[in-house]
């Protein structure tokens, strides 16, 4: 009874290996099961997370590409640790968070904000939210990242697209969403 599938693969997999005789090393899922928290057990588990990202299907569209307020369309200085946004001004790591999901899961979570967003001709593309009670101009972009979910994510990304994780994915597709066609 759960509203999304994000909770429902560790228990799931954990019930599994009280049952079955054997383990399995490659688990392929749908974007549902997206959660720095799911690619952490499998790996801690001995598992190889073949998880959809919950952004893939859009992040093929133009839309997504030209949106210059997502960090992916961002440039990311690793050795600065920064982002730096389409008008060339610099989002640098403020102070990092703790947060803690539903289930009780703990990440940390890195905010970037830019100094320099008035005047920028670009802010309104950038900067989304309309229930913000901040008048647009005193507003500055901000991001809230989790490093080590964007890290996860590259690597799931990565095997999904590979041949073999493209042979998986189909598989998974055929016979995972057959079933769910006959049942309901």
């Amino acid at each position: 009874a759960r509203p999304t599938d994000t909770r429902t693969l560790i228990p799931f997999l954990q019930e599994m290996e009280l049952i079955l005789p054997f383990k399995y090393h490659e688990i392929v899922t749908d974007a549902g099961y997206e959660s720095e928290e799911n690619y952490l057990f499998l790996e801690g588990n001995g598992q190889l997370a073949y998880i959809k990202p919950q952004t893939y299907e859009s992040s093929k569209t133009r839309k997504y590409r030209h949106d210059i307020g997502r960090m992916e369309n961002m440039v990311y200085n690793k050795e600065k640790d920064c982002y730096q946004c389409k008008n060339g001004q610099t989002l640098t790591a403020q102070y990092e968070k703790k947060e803690q999901t539903a289930s009780g899961y703990r990440r940390t979570v890195t905010v970037y904000q830019c100094s320099r967003c008035s005047g920028c001709p670009h802010k309104t593309e950038c900067i989304k939210g309309n229930n913000c009670k901040t008048p647009m101009e005193e507003r500055q972009k901000v991001l809230y990242v989790s490093k080590k979910m964007k890290e996860k994510r590259q690597e799931a990304l990565e095997r999904i697209t590979s041949d073999y994780g493209t042979q998986l994915r189909m598989n998974r597709s055929i016979q995972a969403e057959g079933s769910f066609a006959n049942i309901k």
